[in-house]
């Protein structure tokens, strides 16, 4: 037990988080604490546009009003005209910081050959944002905040952490970075990883309400870490149409034993836990849409804690499904074609 000597601490501090949640939507923003000030420009900009494999990528750019500019690809089926149903594709955690975007989405420069173990490992070996354009989707894949265009550079991260890690290796001290640095910045700040994310996820589908290719039938898709913020993103944003969370639901308590080590922060936002349990997160963004992907094997939570949440949300949720896999931490092909056609039945 990772607790140890101390494994009476829940009990002490009386760790109940409630189901169904005490709070609403609103009250989950200001859960997530301290946030920017929305932009009210966003100063949209387009760059280069070509085509790969029947899909047109289009290279977009935006101003959250904070940090560098979030570089985001627009995926469209070559030859299409007219607004399409749109598809925010959240990209996953992987302990891979220095890209985002790039793991999910194929012809906008590669991923170098040592990490194409994420693609190969976590997406079935190909890229799901431009099989979901295929399908007659406008897919706006984006960096977030602490990845890819939105990550603090090697320069930034003090040699403390060189020191700790023994090593200069950028993954290894940004997977540090979050845990040991930028937590505590955020924790004096009064603001959650959490809250960050979602705001950074929110200023995206503001974007995407935008665009000339994307109708209003908007969805949100992610696996992991990307799974993580689509809950965020379904509980907080009525404007989605649907939303698609892979490996990302446990109860709280079923993470406490063994499954707080190997979730980033995002999942465990300071007093989140005192007003509601994982499952009722994703219970506020009822009535949307929602369908969760489990994958029995996963090796970072429990199957009773994901079989507990599935039963609490189908409890609660008005308009809730989900599947299990036999497979491990992972979105493979057949889960992609079951979550496409879904949305495809929910545009």
């Amino acid at each position: 037990m990772d607790l140890g000597p101390y494994a009476d601490l829940p009990n002490v501090l009386k760790f109940s988080p409630p189901f169904p949640p005490t709070i609403d939507r609103s009250g989950l923003i200001s859960q997530l604490g301290n946030m920017p000030p929305f932009p009210k420009e966003l100063e949209i900009e387009r760059g280069n546009s070509w085509n790969f494999d029947g899909v047109t990528i289009t290279e977009i750019s935006w101003n959250t009003g904070w940090g560098p500019r979030t570089q985001a690809l627009l995926l469209v089926p070559e030859g299409t005209t007219g607004p399409l149903p749109g598809a925010l594709f959240l990209h996953s955690h992987d302990d891979v910081k220095e890209f985002g975007k790039e793991k999910i989405v194929e012809g906008a420069g590669p991923l170098p050959e040592e990490l194409m173990w994420v693609r190969r490992d976590h997406y079935g070996d190909r890229a799901p944002a431009n099989e979901l354009a295929k399908r007659g989707f406008a897919v706006l894949a984006f960096d977030c905040f602490l990845w890819g265009s939105r990550r603090f550079p090697i320069e930034n991260m003090p040699e403390r952490l060189k020191e700790i890690a023994g090593t200069s290796s950028y993954e290894t001290l940004a997977v540090m970075h979050e845990s040991i640095v930028v937590s505590k910045y955020l924790s004096m700040f009064g603001a959650t990883l959490a809250g960050l994310l979602n705001f950074d996820d929110r200023v995206a589908l503001a974007v995407a309400q935008t665009l000339p290719e994307i109708s209003e039938s908007i969805s949100a898709i992610g696996l992991s870490g990307g799974g993580c913020r689509a809950i965020y993103l379904h509980a907080t944003s009525p404007q989605l149409r649907a939303t698609v969370s892979i490996g990302a639901m446990a109860t709280y308590e079923s993470m406490v034993d063994k499954h707080i080590a190997p979730h980033s922060w995002m999942f465990f936002p300071t007093g989140l836990a005192q007003v509601s349990d994982w499952p009722g997160v994703a219970a506020l963004g009822s009535p949307q849409s929602l369908y969760v992907q489990f994958c029995a094997n996963d090796q970072l939570f429990t199957q009773a804690g994901m079989l507990d949440a599935d039963n609490m949300l189908k409890e609660v949720h008005q308009d809730y499904s989900s599947d299990t896999y036999p497979v491990r931490h992972s979105f493979t092909t057949e889960m992609q074609e079951d979550a496409f056609d879904w949305m495809r039945d929910h545009v």
